[in-house]
C-alpha cells in the first residue's frame, strides 16, 4: 500500500480523503485538530493534536509517520500547514512546493519582493520592524495606510490606519507577531482562484467580493461571486494572475487564492496570493458553479494520479460567509431556507458563547446559492442573508458564562 501524508485542519465532510483516494492503491496518514479528529475516526491512520496551528509535535509526529509509512507525498490545504508541508518534502526530498516557494506564497513582504517592479502594480510596503517604521512610513506615504500580518490569512490583524489616533492605538497594542505596512489601495477587490497542474494553470476564474474581507469586524456577512466571462474585468484579472504565477517560485502543481483591486482610475494592484484554495465557502461554490473539486484535483495532482478534470461547465453560483454575533447562540435555522440555497455549513453549536467575527473566512454559517444569471444570484445571496438575520437567534452572555 502507497501513503500520502496529509495535514487534515479542515473537517472530514469537506475533505473525505479516503473516499477521494478509494481504489487508487494510497492510503491517507491523517495528522488534524483535536476538534476535527472524531470525523476521521473511521480511518486507520490518525493523529489528533491541541493547538494544532503552534504545537511543533505536529511536526514532529509527521517526520516519525512519513518515515515509518515512506509516504511518497504531503498534501496540505490549509494556510497555517503550508510552510510545514514545504519543510517536510524538503527535508525528505519529496516532490512538491519546497520552502522557499511556500515562503513566497505566505509572507506578504517575501511575496511583494518578488513582485514589485513587475508586470502587475504592488503597493508601497515595508517589513513593520518598529514603531519608527511606521512613522516614517506614514510620513512619505501619509494616511491612509495598512498594516497586517506577514502570514496570517482571512484579514486576520489587519488595521486599516487613517490618522494618527489610529496609528497610536495600533502602537499601543500592535500585533504580537511579525507585520508589514503598506498603502491603502482605494477600489473593488476581487479574486482569482484556480489549479495548476504540471507547470500549466487548468482551471481559473475571477470572483467579485460581495460586501468586503473586513465586514466581520461589523458582524456583516462576505460573500463571492463568480464574474461572466462576458465582464470587463474578467479577461484583464485572470491575465494578472498568469502574471504574477509566472514572477512566483510557483510550484508544479498547486491550487492558488489571488486577491486583486481594480481601482477607481481602472488600475488592476496586486493584494495577496496563497498556494492554496480559498477559505470558507469558495471550494463549495467553485464545484457548484463549475463541477470541478479543485482539493481532489489538486490531492491527485500530488500524488501523481491521473486527472478526473474534464470540461468545466458553469452554471452561476455564489456563497456568503456569515460571522457569529457576540452573545450566546440559541437557535440556527433548520429548515425552510430559499429555493436557491445549494449548500448549508453551520460551525457552530447551539448554547456555544462567541465574540463576533474572528476571520473572513471563519463562518458560523456558510451557504452556497445558485440563480440563473450573476445578478440572480447576487440577489438571492441578499435574500438569504436577510432570512438568515431573521431566524437565528441570541440572547447575552451572563456572568458566569463570560467568566469561563
Amino acid at each position: 500500500m502507497r501513503h500520502v501524508l496529509v495535514f487534515a485542519k479542515t473537517p472530514y465532510s469537506k475533505t473525505p480523503y479516503d473516499q477521494w483516494l478509494a481504489g487508487t492503491g494510497i492510503e491517507p496518514v491523517i495528522l488534524t485538530t483535536t476538534e476535527f479528529a472524531p470525523g476521521y475516526a473511521h480511518l486507520p491512520l490518525v493523529h489528533a493534536f491541541d493547538d494544532y496551528d503552534t504545537n511543533q509535535l505536529v511536526e514532529k509526529t509527521a517526520l516519525r509517520l512519513a518515515r515509518e509509512h515512506g509516504v511518497e507525498a504531503v498534501f496540505a490545504r490549509a494556510e497555517a500547514d503550508v510552510v510545514r508541508a514545504a519543510q517536510l518534502r524538503q527535508l525528505l526530498g519529496l516532490p512538491g512546493q519546497h520552502t522557499a516557494s511556500a515562503l513566497a506564497f505566505r509572507d506578504k513582504v517575501v511575496m511583494k519582493d518578488h513582485l514589485a517592479g513587475g508586470a502587475v502594480e504592488v503597493p508601497e510596503y515595508r517589513l513593520l520592524d518598529s514603531a519608527y517604521t511606521a512613522v516614517e512610513f506614514v510620513a512619505e506615504h501619509g494616511y491612509p495606510v495598512v498594516i497586517k500580518p506577514v502570514s496570517e490569512s482571512g484579514s486576520l490583524g489587519a488595521r486599516v490606519i487613517r490618522d494618527e489616533d489610529d496609528l497610536d492605538a495600533y502602537l499601543a497594542r500592535p500585533w504580537r507577531g511579525t507585520s508589514q505596512i503598506e498603502t491603502f489601495v482605494e477600489g473593488r477587490m476581487y479574486h482569482v482562484d484556480g489549479l495548476v497542474v504540471d507547470g500549466e494553470v487548468v482551471f481559473v476564474h475571477p470572483f467579485q467580493y460581495v460586501n468586503d474581507c473586513l465586514s466581520f469586524r461589523d458582524d456583516d456577512w462576505v460573500g463571492c461571486l463568480p464574474l461572466s466571462p462576458r465582464d470587463a474585468s474578467y479577461g484583464r484579472l485572470v491575465k494578472a494572475v498568469g502574471a504574477v504565477l509566472e514572477e512566483l517560485p510557483t510550484p508544479p502543481h498547486t491550487a492558488f487564492h489571488a486577491e486583486l483591486w481594480i481601482t477607481p482610475d481602472d488600475r488592476i494592484v496586486f493584494c495577496e496570493i496563497a498556494s492554496r484554495t480559498g477559505g470558507g465557502m469558495i471550494s463549495a461554490m467553485v464545484g457548484h458553479a463549475f463541477g470541478i473539486d479543485l482539493d481532489k484535483e489538486w490531492l491527485y495532482a500530488e500524488c501523481g494520479l491521473p486527472s478526473t478534470l474534464g470540461e468545466p461547465g458553469y452554471r452561476p453560483a455564489g456563497c456568503l460567509n456569515i460571522p457569529p454575533s457576540t452573545g450566546v447562540l440559541e437557535h440556527l435555522p433548520t429548515g425552510g431556507a430559499p429555493d436557491c440555497v445549494r449548500e448549508v455549513s453551520y460551525t457552530g453549536r447551539i448554547g456555544q458563547q462567541f465574540h463576533g467575527g474572528v476571520k473572513s473566512g471563519l463562518y458560523l454559517a456558510g451557504y452556497v446559492v445558485d440563480g440563473d444569471t450573476e445578478d440572480e444570484v447576487a440577489a438571492n445571496m441578499q435574500a438569504v442573508a436577510a432570512w438568515y438575520a431573521a431566524e437565528v437567534r441570541w440572547r447575552p452572555a451572563d456572568r458566569e458564562e463570560n467568566a469561563r
